[in-house]
């Protein structure tokens, strides 16, 4: 597998998510995986022999069952094996039914071979970094009373190395939502798709209105447009099509089976100005339903400018500067996660008397492109993706 260091990464979004830095460009190249549809002979071998076939760990059937009325992460990550396989069966064309269009002398052929049309992807790589910190057997005892408050002291060092774990996980899991939005900015603006909305353009066009961002988040008529958008788009997703993921492929994902991750900004200013619980009540019903601060991070100001912006390079190499992003409607297995590795490792030093302990963790993230998912914003214009130089 290929395996990428992404420390650098981890702290430069921390300090972009606590308000120490301005949203600025994170290249997302090697940290979110698009999926092959075969194995490369360089990449796929154990990083320790560097000889032995990386396995399957896990294979996932793309496929669900599909009604005419059809009204977080996937975290089952695996333990062995290093790729997360996924198999996609397209639906069958109907054919000529045979037995009204007989004719005398004629046979019908029932054994025609009719061979379905299969694709798969896999998901091979991951990424990996740690933390150390080192605690000391006899050093720090000058500094201390007696032994409770040296291991309050030490108690609070070993937290405070848990809790920067779990920033650099929820950083990560961040950048990949940030990555599947930029992607189908790529989608919308160089492959003519349509799972960008702009909801500001569209409100203004149809009801001939000037409305910029800032004005439109404080318009109830707009809010209202918005919300029922947004909740329609929820319903149409329910039915079979090829118009919200980036493959073609015949999808449907219904409410149950939908990630709907919406902007702080855009849910309060609804409940605010519309007074009215009703749009809110319906989408946090659904089981995957999620509101967060930020999509990047909240920058040095907590504005809705910085807020609903992502300023990345996509993992297929597209730079994207979007703004006013309010809601991600995607497919629960649209963003995932293979490998999930994370570890505490200890080292005792006798002649300096100290131990090093290190907390390690090796992930995998990855976008499935051909799985539905739908981007609002309410924005000026929807962003146009420059290849990365």
């Amino acid at each position: 597998m290929k395996v990428t260091q992404v420390y650098s990464i981890i702290n430069a979004v921390n300090q972009q998510m606590q308000g120490e830095s301005a949203v600025a460009v994170v290249d997302l190249r090697g940290l979110v995986q698009l999926g092959d549809s075969v194995l490369s002979s360089n990449d796929s071998k154990d990083k320790f022999l560097n000889t032995l076939v990386d396995r399957i760990g896990k294979t996932i059937i793309s496929q669900r069952a599909y009604s005419a009325d059809v009204l977080s992460l996937m975290n089952d990550a695996f333990e062995f094996g290093a790729i997360l396989q996924k198999i996609y069966v397209e639906p069958i064309a109907a054919t000529e039914s045979k037995q009204w269009n007989l004719t005398d002398g004629v046979g019908v052929d029932q054994y025609v071979i009719a061979k379905p049309t299969v694709h798969q992807k896999l998901f091979s790589d991951m990424v990996s970094w740690e933390l150390t910190v080192t605690i000391p057997d006899v050093q720090l005892k000058s500094a201390f009373t007696d032994a409770a408050q040296m291991a309050a002291f030490i108690d609070a060092i070993f937290l405070s190395m848990r809790n920067s774990m779990e920033m650099k996980l929820e950083s990560l899991v961040e950048m990949t939502y940030c990555n599947f939005i930029g992607e189908r900015c790529v989608n919308t603006k160089i492959n003519s798709g349509h799972t960008v909305i702009n909801l500001l353009t569209d409100y203004n066009t149809l009801f001939t209105k000037e409305l910029t961002p800032a004005l439109a988040m404080a318009d109830t008529e707009f809010l209202k447009f918005a919300s029922m958008t947004i909740n329609m788009y929820l319903k149409r997703m329910g039915k079979m099509s090829t118009l919200f993921n980036s493959a073609s492929y015949k999808r449907f994902t219904t409410a149950e089976n939908a990630r709907v991750t919406m902007l702080m900004d855009f849910t309060s200013a609804v409940t605010t100005y519309l007074q009215s619980n009703t749009y809110h009540d319906e989408l946090v019903a659904l089981p995957n339903y999620n509101e967060i601060p930020y999509w990047q991070g909240s920058g040095t100001a907590y504005g809705f400018a910085n807020t609903s912006k992502i300023v990345i390079t996509t993992s297929d190499g597209y730079n994207v500067t979007q703004d006013g992003i309010v809601c991600l409607i995607s497919d629960v297995e649209a963003l995932g996660l293979t490998v999930d590795n994370r570890r505490s490792k200890s080292a005792y030093n006798s002649r300096g008397e100290y131990t090093n302990f290190f907390e390690k963790a090796d992930m995998g993230y990855f976008n499935d492109l051909s799985e539905n998912g739908i981007v609002f914003v309410i924005a000026e214009s929807i962003a146009t993706p420059v290849l990365h130089a």
